[in-house]
């Protein structure tokens, strides 16, 4: 089979196609036929050894990946050959993905290839869900991208009144307000902290920053007395940085998540929620596709952050 293999930390030129032995499935895992992949940043961030590789070089690519099910292990009861599914594989940059069992989902035939890749969902869930209950405004940095285009749409989905969204460039508002922003501004812009502020004179419930740094910081006092910020990804590899009082006086909490935290419970109710929404009309996360041997282009639209949703590369 063919498959991306990663040979060391860097650039691109770390990673390579190559003819790879089929995987066969062990105990608890299912052999899958990949249909799409999804190019996030957690795999730029694994090429480039902010992460740690998760086995040692050379490896086929970790990845999030949906497909049908060839084969099933030892000891899988509830999945068999030929169901749809998606998950996360250890090494699924790949034709053919082992993918274990428990962290499968399966998926209904309706959905159009790529639709079915919803883990950006999980930490979008798990990101709102740090908030108390009943929030009137969310922040949301980052907000083009996969994690934050499943946070706007999912805050609305939730009844949040205002939404407001941050982007690194103008041309992504209008997709941040198709998404249902209730108010989108590119941080590069004159005046958009005032355009924030004035969406939400009386401050956001709940910030969720990806990226960290003098973004996050400048961001901060906009949050209501009693506010939330959750901060996640930090993408700018900065620190954020705040001052003492205005933590004391306004009673705002800051913290980390990752959706490592989450019950596995709850994710699987995540996905059926999600997946209905998918069906209904109400979730929709626009997908950029490149044909598998296009990886490097795949992962150079990542790193230009000008393509806004989710990154895929199609198999078939």
């Amino acid at each position: 089979m063919k498959a991306i293999v990663q040979t060391g930390t860097g650039g691109p030129e770390v990673l390579t196609l190559r003819d790879m032995p089929l995987p066969q499935p062990k105990s608890g895992e299912l052999l899958v036929k990949v249909s799409a992949i999804a190019v996030n940043h957690a795999n730029k961030l694994l090429r480039n050894g902010v992460f740690p590789a998760p086995s040692p070089f050379p490896h086929v690519m970790l990845g999030e990946v949906e497909g049908y099910i060839v084969a099933v292990g030892p000891d899988v009861e509830t999945f068999r050959p030929g169901q749809r599914v998606t998950g996360v594989s250890m090494e699924g940059f790949a034709e053919y993905a082992a993918v274990h069992a428990s962290q499968a989902y399966l998926l209904p035939e309706g959905l159009a290839v790529a639709e079915g890749l919803l883990s950006g969902g999980f930490t979008a869930h798990h990101l709102l869900d740090q908030a108390p209950e009943n929030i009137d405004s969310v922040l949301i940095t980052g907000a083009a991208g996969v994690i934050g285009s499943f946070a706007v749409q999912l805050a609305q989905l939730r009844g949040v009144p205002v939404i407001g969204a941050v982007a690194g460039g103008a041309e992504k508002l209008d997709y941040l307000r198709d998404m249902g922003a209730t108010v989108a501004v590119s941080h590069q812009t004159e005046n958009w902290l005032q355009t924030l502020q004035s969406a939400a004179p009386e401050g956001y419930s709940l910030l969720l920053d990806a990226g960290g740094g003098p973004i996050a910081t400048q961001l901060l006092p906009l949050l209501a007395p009693g506010g939330t910020a959750v901060l996640y990804g930090n993408m700018s590899a900065q620190p954020v940085e705040t001052d003492g009082n205005l933590l004391a006086f306004r009673s705002l909490k800051i913290f980390g998540a990752s959706v490592f935290a989450a019950a596995a419970a709850d994710k699987q109710r995540w996905h059926e929620e999600m997946v209905e929404a998918v069906i209904n009309g109400k979730l929709c996360i626009p997908s950029t596709g490149y044909e598998f041997e296009d990886y490097a282009a795949a992962f150079a639209a990542l790193e230009s952050r000008q393509v806004p949703g989710r990154i895929v590369l199609r198999m078939e």
